[in-house]
């Protein structure tokens, strides 16, 4: 296909720029690869190639409206969870990896529609902070996350009409708890107690340790729970922080 090369307008070379780098950063976020999402739109006979998400990452695409259009077409399929059967070239792989996605969101973290893809493409409306350059691990935002988590934690025991200390065994039970070390575990009891002891070094420590936030991973896999989505939010924002 070919394509059409960026004009010399500064402001939508930049903006361009933006979306392109804030788009790679959902898909890497969420374990895609190009060549899944090309996959995908082969199943659901739609025009979005391998060739058009490469180009629109890194800048150099100024796509046509269908383009936008099958963006917010997969983008809406990823939010319901509505994907095309396995078949010749989407395996099970590519909707597993889909399923598990979270949708690209616009500014105000609704699901990103064509006109919103258009909109953040020309500048017209910002990204989501989400996919910004990754920001500083502070002791505030670190401090908010631990108080959310142990709101996450307290509304999950109410709702089950459960004790604490229930919660918490099933808490342990979790496959995403098995590998998490006994001091760590009471680092996260700490926080679902309330404690506010956890700072930004111990933050850093868990992710470089586990690449993840031990409490979020263990809590989101627990049955029926429903889980805040301010603190979706935090995580994201804390596992791709410096």
């Amino acid at each position: 296909m070919p394509i059409r090369k960026p004009d010399s307008n500064v402001e939508l070379a930049e903006s361009r720029d933006t979306i392109g780098k804030g788009f790679r950063r959902w898909r890497e976020r969420n374990g895609l690869s190009q060549q899944v999402i090309h996959n995908f739109s082969q199943a659901k006979k739609i025009p979005l190639h391998n060739s058009q998400i490469a180009h629109f990452e890194n800048g150099v695409l100024d796509p046509k409206a269908a383009f936008y259009v099958s963006l917010g077409v997969f983008n809406q399929c990823i939010a319901d969870k509505k994907l095309p059967p396995t078949q010749e070239g989407f395996s099970k792989s590519d909707r597993d990896r889909l399923k598990k996605a979270e949708p690209y969101l616009d500014s105000d973290g609704n699901i990103a529609d064509a006109v919103c893809f258009f909109a953040q493409f020309i500048g017209a409306e910002p990204i989501n902070e989400l996919y910004g350059a990754p920001k500083e691990l502070t002791e505030e935002a670190v401090k908010e996350y631990a108080k959310q988590l142990e709101k996450q934690f307290k509304e999950y025991y109410r709702d089950q009409m459960i004790s604490p200390k229930d919660a918490w065994i099933l808490f342990k039970e979790q496959k995403a708890i098995e590998k998490v070390s006994k001091k760590d575990l009471e680092v996260v009891q700490d926080i679902f107690l309330g404690a506010e002891t956890f700072n930004a070094k111990q933050a850093r420590e868990f992710l470089n340790k586990y690449r993840s936030c031990p409490a979020y991973d263990g809590l989101i896999t627990m049955e029926d729970i429903k889980m805040n989505p301010k603190l979706k939010e935090l995580n994201r924002m804390a596992v791709s922080a410096k």
